[in-house]
């Protein structure tokens, strides 16, 4: 086998894995979905987070 072959191999193996534990975690999945999404989201509106004080900024 070559290189290739067995990148490809181990590729469609790990798929077939992922996918059999889909099934059964589905909720799982789903969560971590929205969380990348959130994130992905975040980074590409340049969210900023409220929690963070800034100490240049005075408030009166």
């Amino acid at each position: 086998m070559t290189f290739i072959q067995v990148l490809t191999t181990i590729f469609e193996i790990s798929m077939a894995v992922a996918l059999f534990w889909c099934f059964f975690h589905e909720d799982r999945l789903i969560a971590f979905e929205r969380k990348l999404l959130a994130c992905i989201r975040r980074r590409k509106l340049k969210v900023v987070h409220t929690s963070y004080k800034n100490p240049h900024i005075v408030r009166q």
